[in-house]
């Protein structure tokens, strides 16, 4: 018999993103509007706790674009300290 797997809906994604000495968590949050908000996080050295940075007022239309603004975001906030975590 021949059966077909029901769609799974995407749901919240996180990636890490190493940019300038920093390990930031960029992550697309579903809203439910059905959107994603882009969220970025870094690893507080020494003891790697999960730190939140900013949460994106906008929202995209799919995972992947809240998850490259959220990319944009991490690199930004990076220029702004010099670059050096």
């Amino acid at each position: 018999m021949n059966r077909s797997r029901p769609a799974v809906a995407a749901m919240d994604e996180m990636v890490e993103f190493p940019h300038a000495g920093w390990r930031f968590l960029c992550s697309a949050e579903k809203l439910p509007s059905g959107s994603f908000q882009a969220v970025l996080r870094y690893r507080a050295p020494p003891d790697n706790d999960i730190r939140m940075l900013k949460i994106d007022p906008s929202a995209g239309s799919n995972a992947t674009e809240a998850l490259e603004r959220a990319k944009a975001m991490a690199m930004a906030w990076a220029a702004k300290r010099g670059g050096n975590a």
